[in-house]
């Protein structure tokens, strides 16, 4: 194994001789060059321990950066001519982690995403990708198209929010049911969801990006959540990026929604349609659930932050079409609070009537992005994350096939598991 945070691997071989300063959120494996080999596509960053939380700068400090890069596999020096077998220079099987072949070679592609990032399709027709990141230190939220071939190389990018706060957590969500539709070449595809619980394959397509904002204010906090559930909140549907105007004015429609915003929230941005609309056009956004606070205690203040990392998933293995009705239904999604010391389940309060590319987005009202509270966990200790999973627990009394939810209490040094049902007696 590659270690990225450090200066040595496991068998204590050098890897990227001083790198050591940077840590690492997130990497995927992704062929970047087009001809077989995975490389390591990932988001880095630096900031001092000590110095604060969502990019403040201290007197004498600096503001924490991000990076996007990839370490690039070795090629392997040749191949049998018989078998194939890829061959070392000294004609050994070829090892890419061996001493040999490491440190790998890093190149920055841009700077900026420091945290998490999703990996789109957004335009089958051409020969790139586009890496949608969330810059925590930067405080927004970005795209970046990668052409993939021999030298991988950012062509375009464009910042969609900047907003929203110190940005987080950044997922792929289908929240209008395009995965019931079959595939086209106008729909957006998912390459990597940027999640850990996959409700959202390769090649799925997808409507919305779910994003968090990673925020620190507990100056209200009276020891109580206070998740503010917005359900009939509009898409803001003039331009959140200033990329051609970075010194535009707050537009009306922006300052009525922004005010809506009472500390850490998670926000939907839907895709724009239209031929590269996801180039020019806003990412209209709406506000799912406001008002996550920092639950403070001693052991959880160094950049402490709510909520954190948020996902999509299904009451049970079969996905959205399992309803009585065998209509789809929307994803259910999960948030785990991090310091706000909790985990949230937030369900639909509508049901589409039928996918639809643009459902419910009339009138400035996107619909698709209408949840609600389901249950909430009190934890009284840090919830960095949440793992859904399907198998049956070994011995608790389940109905088969509905998701199990796994809520680690970090302080508490346990992990609860809910296990869903249909509410229905047996």
């Amino acid at each position: 194994r590659v270690c990225l945070t450090g200066v040595t691997n496991l068998q204590d071989v050098t890897i990227n001789s001083g790198e050591g300063d940077w840590f690492y959120h997130r990497s995927i494996w992704m062929d970047l060059t087009g001809d077989g080999r995975l490389s390591i596509l990932a988001a880095r960053a630096q900031f001092p321990l000590l110095q604060g939380n969502n990019g403040a700068k201290e007197e004498g400090g600096s503001l924490g950066k991000g990076q996007l890069v990839w370490l690039e596999c070795p090629k392997p020096h040749s191949y049998d001519s018989t078998t194939g077998t890829p061959l070392d220079v000294d004609q050994t099987l070829f090892d890419p982690f061996s001493a040999r072949n490491t440190p790998w070679k890093l190149r920055v592609l841009t700077e900026g995403p420091d945290v998490m990032f999703s990996v789109a399709d957004l335009d089958s027709t051409d020969d790139t990708i586009e890496i949608i990141a969330s810059e925590f230190f930067s405080k927004k939220l970005t795209l970046h198209s990668l052409k993939i071939g021999p030298d991988p190389k950012i062509v375009f990018q464009r910042t969609i929010d900047d907003r929203c706060g110190a940005a987080f957590s950044s997922v792929l969500a289908d929240l209008d049911g395009l995965a019931t539709l079959g595939k086209s070449e106008n729909q957006p595809m998912v390459v990597d969801s940027g999640s850990t619980v996959v409700s959202l394959k390769e090649g799925d397509a997808f409507s919305h990006l779910l994003v968090t904002n990673h925020e620190c204010d507990d100056s209200e906090s009276s020891g109580e959540v206070d998740a503010k559930f917005i359900r009939q909140s509009k898409a803001i549907d003039e331009p959140l990026d200033h990329i051609d105007t970075p010194s535009a004015t707050t537009t009306h429609a922006e300052s009525k929604e922004q005010s809506k915003i009472d500390g850490g929230s998670l926000f939907a941005y839907r895709v724009p349609t239209g031929k590269d609309a996801w180039k020019t056009k806003p990412w209209p956004r709406s506000i799912i659930a406001t008002g996550f606070k920092v639950q403070g205690q001693l052991n959880n203040m160094i950049n402490a932050g709510a909520p954190g990392f948020c996902y999509t998933f299904f009451p049970t293995r079969e996905g959205g079409g399992v309803g009585s009705d065998k209509k789809w239904h929307r994803p259910l999604i999960g948030i785990s609070g991090d310091c706000a010391e909790s985990a949230y389940i937030l369900r639909p309060t509508e049901r589409a009537s039928s996918p639809s590319r643009d459902d419910g987005a009339e009138e400035g009202l996107d619909k698709s992005t209408k949840y609600a509270l389901m249950f909430e966990v009190k934890c009284q200790s840090t919830v960095g994350s949440l793992a859904i999973g399907y198998d049956d627990l070994h011995s608790a009394e389940q109905q088969s096939g509905y998701a199990k939810i796994y809520v680690p209490c970090y302080e508490q040094d346990k992990v609860l598991v809910f296990a869903m049902g249909s509410g229905e007696d047996q």
